[in-house]
């Protein structure tokens, strides 16, 4: 019996012994086999037709029609039937032949020719073969008897081991469905119906795996889906219906944690329709369901802070308006940041996130249970004050909210000084939906900022006109390069040793053309907040080394041009081949150039400083250092930095020489820019007595009204030809 055959008859334990045993008890002799070889060849003339006719019967019944679709199946059927009868009068009933009978049982087994149809095709076959056996005998029962019993031993043989094929068959399908039971990952039970309490019968082990407790002490137990927690009601109902049940189940596991479970359970039934068993599958989804809650506070939730979101505070905002038509008021305070993108530039992004959470921590210290924080995005953060029944609460916490930030913050390595501007808008006064309500906050906060800062400021209706005018000169701004509005005005810096012209400071201006004359101290800022300070300053870049180039060419003799850059433009780690593409761009050579920095931007970032005004001042370009004395620098760090010129504070020079304390704080910045190296500029100079002053001390360079305003091209040229004429 080769292959699988052998396999299979030694998984059913059919060997020699048991063929020996099954002959012997069905008295199949080798005499039995010498009856059914003597017959032989008179069967066989008659095999045909009686195989023609037991086909014909067999496609008469429409379950195995299906096995017999066409002519050429069921010729190739006679044929095989035409071999099994002459093997089966042929009189060897060895191996061979059980091997050929175990292969017909699997053929069977495999096409689904299920066991009562091949018990009564075989029936047909025996009836069909009675009447050619007695023809064959010669009618003579004496010598039809031993021949027929002959007959149906080697039958009943054939039948033996064919039904055993499809035992074996159904017992290797359900070892197969056993193993892929216990194996399967997802946990199987299996519940008796009665008693109510659905004990359980079977366990795969996944089932203990995920519920965490032994199997021998789950069985017997009541079912899981029996117990009195509201998420069973589902499952409860199913059972009580008999029907399909679904549902996902907390629980707590023995360690205290939750854990989720998501169960299926089905009716198994038996006689008269009635309920016998319960099978049930379950899955541990706790990782699925915690990715789900966190997907679900991710969308409500800042990622940085944690903080509601703009969505969630939306959302809030709403169950307060709600609550407020039942006569409950409210505030929304607006926060932002003051200069928080100086410490982004400055400090970078990593120490500016741990500003933003610190913020958010104290921010949310200062919230009592029932408002809602949120950051809306960036530096900006709103809060929903609940309960306000009148503008001094409100004004109590924003005082709170201010107190709070004014410590330092720690990041970056060093300690930082935050601030923040507040608004204030309050229902129903101040707006009656949430844009309405989130806009005019938002004035509110631009009114602090224009303050000063570091303050708040309540809404109102001129604050609203304001903010329109400041939305629509943004626009205009934006649009103001490429639209050939801005310019530069001119103003001289003076040697005071002799009067002579040291230097020219480079002024942006904006000539709007409904406004005129756009003060600098109204559009850098909002440049600034804008974004668009670095396009201003490269294009005031631009637009100096071409015009020093432009007098140059015609003979005015203008030693060296200073231009101002804004923190945002400074601090770019690209700035000096910026810088230097500009000037090449222009024909400027780049020691005609002097770039001025506030004390405030260098100070931001002093190691970042000192890195950047070396590589300026490699490439020869003068670097000054702007507003002297109003920032917060060191002596040591001043020490280290490399730069050519201080200027002088127009505040420390308005009241020269009549202020002790303003001509001590002149002579003092003097003496130490010379010890350093530097030459120093006094900004402000507007008196002749100022001018003296200033020449006595040793001041190098004056610039002021005395000597000329801030001019256009055209006017400084006719200035200078008029103050120098050749």
């Amino acid at each position: 019996m080769p292959g699988a055959v052998d396999d299979i008859a030694a998984e059913m334990g059919i060997d020699a012994a048991e063929i020996a045993s099954r002959k012997a008890f069905l008295e199949l002799t080798e005499a039995d086999a010498g009856h059914l070889r003597g017959i032989r060849g008179k069967l066989a003339a008659a095999q045909n037709g009686f195989a023609d006719g037991f086909y014909e019967y067999l496609r008469q019944l429409p379950e195995l029609a299906a096995l017999l679709p066409d002519d050429a199946t069921v010729a190739r059927l006679k044929a095989a039937h035409g071999r099994y009868f002459a093997s089966l009068t042929e009189g060897d009933y060895g191996d061979a032949y059980v091997a050929g009978r175990l292969r017909v049982g699997m053929t069977h087994a495999r096409i689904g020719l299920t066991p009562k149809w091949y018990v009564g095709a075989f029936r047909k076959y025996l009836s069909d073969m009675l009447q050619a056996t007695w023809t064959a005998s010669g009618g003579d029962f004496a010598a039809f008897a031993p021949v027929f019993d002959a007959l149906l031993k080697v039958v009943m043989l054939d039948l033996g081991l064919t039904l055993d094929t499809y035992i074996h068959a159904d017992k290797r399908a359900i070892a197969l469905r056993d193993r892929a039971i216990e194996s399967s990952v997802n946990g199987i039970f299996i519940a008796a119906a009665a008693p109510d309490d659905c004990r359980l019968i079977y366990i795969n082990a996944a089932f203990s795996q995920i519920i965490g407790t032994p199997r021998d002490k789950v069985l017997g137990q009541p079912c899981l889906c029996t117990g009195d927690d509201d998420g069973f009601a589902v499952i409860r109902s199913a059972i009580a219906e008999g029907r399909d049940g679904y549902t996902t189940l907390s629980r707590q596991r023995s360690d205290g944690s939750q854990q989720w479970i998501e169960l299926f359970l089905s009716p198994v039934r038996g006689d008269a329709d009635s309920v016998s068993h319960y099978v049930g599958v379950l899955n541990d989804v706790t990782a699925r369901k915690e990715a789900e809650g966190q997907l679900a506070f991710l969308a409500n939730h800042d990622a940085l802070t944690n903080l509601p979101n703009r969505s969630l505070f939306d959302d809030r905002l709403r169950q307060a308006l709600a609550r407020a038509d039942r006569g409950t008021g409210f505030a929304v305070c607006f926060i932002d940041l003051d200069r928080f993108k100086l410490i982004n530039d400055s400090l970078g992004h990593a120490a500016g996130d741990a500003v933003l959470i610190e913020v958010a921590q104290r921010l949310a210290a200062v919230c009592r249970s029932a408002d809602t924080l949120a950051r809306l995005a960036g530096d900006e953060f709103v809060m929903l004050l609940e309960g306000m029944h009148d503008a001094g609460v409100a004004a109590g916490i924003a005082g709170r909210i201010l107190a709070a930030l004014a410590p330092p913050v720690h990041a970056g390595g060093r300690d930082i000084d935050v601030a923040a501007s507040l608004g204030l808008a309050l229902y129903p006064d101040d707006g009656g939906d949430i844009d309405s309500l989130l806009r005019n906050a938002d004035a509110a906060m631009y009114a602090a900022k224009a303050a000063g800062r570091n303050t708040f400021r309540f809404y109102d209706e001129a604050m609203n006109r304001r903010a329109s005018q400041r939305l629509a000169l943004e626009t205009d701004l934006r649009r103001a390069v490429v639209r050939g509005q801005l310019e530069l005005f001119y103003q001289p810096q003076i040697r005071s040793a002799d009067g002579r012209l040291a230097g020219v400071e480079a002024l942006l201006r904006w000539r709007h053309p409904e406004r005129g004359l756009v003060s600098p101290i109204e559009f850098i800022p909002l440049a600034e907040e804008a974004g668009i300070i670095t396009e201003l300053g490269e294009w005031a870049l631009a637009e100096a080394a071409r015009q020093i180039v432009a007098w140059r060419r015609q003979g005015v003799a203008v030693p060296r041009m200073a231009v101002n850059l804004s923190p945002r433009q400074f601090h770019a780690a690209d700035l000096a081949d910026r810088v230097e593409r500009i000037l090449a761009a222009a024909g400027a050579a780049n020691e005609w150039i002097e770039l001025e920095i506030t004390e405030s931007a260098a100070m931001a970032h002093p190691e970042g400083a000192v890195q950047v005004l070396r590589r300026l001042r490699a490439r020869g370009i003068h670097v000054a250092m702007d507003d002297f004395g109003t920032g917060h620098s060191s002596l040591a760090m001043l020490r280290t930095l490399p730069l050519n010129v201080l200027k002088l504070d127009r505040s420390f020079v308005q009241h020269l020489p009549e202020s002790e304390t303003d001509a001590a704080v002149a002579s003092a910045v003097v003496t130490l820019a010379r010890r350093l190296g530097l030459s120093v500029v006094a900004e402000g100079v507007e008196t002749e007595a100022q001018k003296h002053f200033l020449a006595d001390i040793g001041c190098d360079l004056l610039q002021g009204f005395l000597f000329a305003r801030p001019l256009p091209a055209g006017e400084f040229e006719a200035w200078l030809a008029r103050a120098y004429p050749s």
